[in-house]
């Protein structure tokens, strides 16, 4: 055997698989959040600063 027959690439089958199942698992997550996003849409142009609440006087 000689080393010529040999690509040099070697292929990381453990780490491939662990990036098919990410991407997989990422997937199935965005369709999540776009589910959620059209079942329960957030209001849109609200502000969420505090509103100052000023010193009533008693009367």
């Amino acid at each position: 055997m000689t080393d010529e027959n040999r690509s040099g690439d070697v292929i990381d089958l453990g780490e491939a698989r662990r990036q098919r199942i990410h991407d997989i698992h990422d997937a199935r997550l965005e369709a999540m959040r776009d589910a959620f996003a059209r079942a329960l849409p957030l209001p849109a142009g609200s502000k969420t600063g505090k509103k100052s609440r000023g010193n009533k006087k008693k009367r």
